[in-house]
């Protein structure tokens, strides 16, 4: 096994905005590490078996040649991708556990798009170039802070990034904390809405501006906050397995 030491986010533009299926250049296709972003050897908080192994696109994924009954599009950030926990500890892995147990005779396929540092840009994105290869029944999102932005890698435009605010490089000059809640992450939430609500997709968010999405829990406020995580920044257990249940909640009362 290997590990991950240069946690940026960079997909080649071309790649990116085609219609194929596009590798997260995060992770590594078909691997098993040991350590990933922040959950490396020296910020341990206790000792913890934990892999992290990605398909065949370098997402901590079912396979996206895998299909069920059930079909579920999950998308985010480090907390969506798992980072700290086991992969069966994992909200989306989890959710699945749990719609499993409930159709015991129907397959549950999960698809987890999520990548450490993923902006509300990169969500959409992904999300819209993807809903058409794998047409899910559902997309469940955990959106990303404000803070981020997908921009043009600056040591090298051909490609992207994931830009935060308190990086040197983040464009502070037209770009405050109202400009990204108030245009930038509401563009993205609007725009997926409208998209997924055009496909006849089923949406289920922990945000929302628009009427179509189940917004579960706005800004997250009753969701426990902990950071139980092996790296000791990111939530635990008990946070993945809440937010699961939450969604599941979610699926079993959609009516749309």
């Amino acid at each position: 096994m290997s590990k991950q030491n240069v946690p940026v986010y960079r997909a080649n533009i071309k790649t990116a905005f085609d219609t194929e299926f596009f590798y997260s250049n995060m992770y590594p296709p078909n691997t098993t590490l040991n350590w990933v972003d922040t959950d490396i050897e020296k910020n341990a908080k206790y000792d913890k078996k934990i892999e992290y192994k990605f398909n065949e696109y370098g997402f901590r994924s079912d396979s996206f040649d895998d299909s069920g009954d059930i079909n579920i599009l999950v998308c985010g950030c480090s907390m969506t991708m798992g980072v700290g926990v086991t992969q069966e500890e994992s909200w989306p892995h989890r959710l699945k556990q749990k719609l499993q147990q409930q159709y015991p005779h129907k397959k549950v396929c999960i698809w987890n798009i999520a990548t450490s540092g993923a902006s509300p840009d990169y969500v959409f994105r992904s999300i819209s170039k993807l809903i058409y290869k794998l047409n899910p029944h559902y997309v469940c999102v955990f959106w990303p802070p404000i803070t981020r932005l997908e921009m043009p890698y600056n040591v090298d435009p051909r490609y992207l990034t994931q830009v935060f605010l308190e990086d040197s490089n983040f464009p502070k000059d037209f770009v405050d904390t109202t400009w990204l809640s108030d245009y930038a992450l509401a563009k993205n939430i609007v725009a997926l809405d409208a998209l997924l609500y055009k496909c006849k997709i089923k949406y289920i968010s922990n945000i929302t501006l628009g009427r179509r999405c189940f917004v579960f829990n706005d800004y997250n406020k009753n969701i426990p906050k902990d950071t139980n995580a092996r790296d000791g920044m990111h939530p635990g257990p008990v946070w993945h397995d809440t937010v699961a249940e939450i969604f599941l909640n979610q699926i079993n009362n959609y009516t749309y």
